[in-house]
């Protein structure tokens, strides 16, 4: 199987920001951090280094789904990456968030195979890192941009066949639902990295008329990346 992220020892250096569409990549890449450098195309799965606030950092793409972006988290890890952090979107399960709101994701309900696969089925809570959701709390205040903190499903399925799952999940407490952030905080501590994950909203579940536009979706992403870039480098609290 052909690698998805450059395997070149030390190529994205600690601290990744992954991403799951190429052009987000790209756009975060070219409008927020400064001395951009493409270090692997693979598959169309983009990567590049620059740097934000003076500090090294890496952005790849994971693609769509835990099984993707277990693959990518693998490699960045072989790589020499100790600290992932994910920006990606959701849809809402809560009348607290709206399209273009920011969650910065505490757990996850992992509903989804990789997750399963990881921990040979047995029942796990994945959590992120502490020292990333502090970080991002503090960083979302001093810049002035509205995050809450909540529990969000991974699944599988964007096109669920079963009607109720989402009020289930809304009943235990989930804020909104994704692909992608349990089988990442869920890998994390198996590898022994840091990990967090940032979601900005793209719709209300089951309320179509609440997709938004491109140029809205946009300044979302833009808003949201220096939170999610912020967390990412903050340093860790002595052990």
């Amino acid at each position: 199987m052909a690698e998805v992220v450059t395997s070149e020892p030390g190529a994205f250096g600690t601290h990744v920001l992954i991403v799951g569409d190429p052009k987000r990549v790209e756009l975060l890449a070219t409008e927020v951090l400064e001395d951009a450098a493409l270090v692997g195309d693979a598959r169309g799965m983009l990567g590049y280094v620059g740097t934000f606030n003076g500090k090294r950092v890496g952005i790849q793409t994971h693609g769509i789904g835990g099984a993707s972006a277990a693959l990518v988290v693998e490699e960045l890890v072989q790589a020499g990456v100790t600290r992932i952090v994910r920006l990606g979107t959701f849809g809402s399960l809560s009348p607290a968030f709206q399209p273009g709101d920011l969650l910065c994701a505490a757990a996850a309900i992992p509903h989804d195979g990789a997750s399963r696969a990881l921990v040979g089925g047995e029942p796990h809570a994945p959590m992120a890192d502490f020292e990333i959701v502090h970080a991002a709390v503090h960083d979302a205040k001093h810049l002035g941009v509205r995050m809450r903190v909540g529990l969000v499903a991974t699944t599988d399925l964007y096109f669920d066949p079963d009607d109720d799952l989402d009020r289930r999940w809304a009943a235990r407490g989930a804020v909104g639902v994704d692909m992608e952030t349990a089988t990442l905080l869920t890998l994390a501590p198996l590898r022994g990295i840091s990990a967090g994950s940032f979601l900005v909203c793209s719709n209300v579940v089951d309320a179509p008329a609440t997709q938004w536009t491109a140029d809205e979706h946009r300044a979302a992403f833009l808003t949201a990346a220096p939170v999610a870039l912020g967390a990412l480098l903050s340093e860790p609290k002595p052990k």
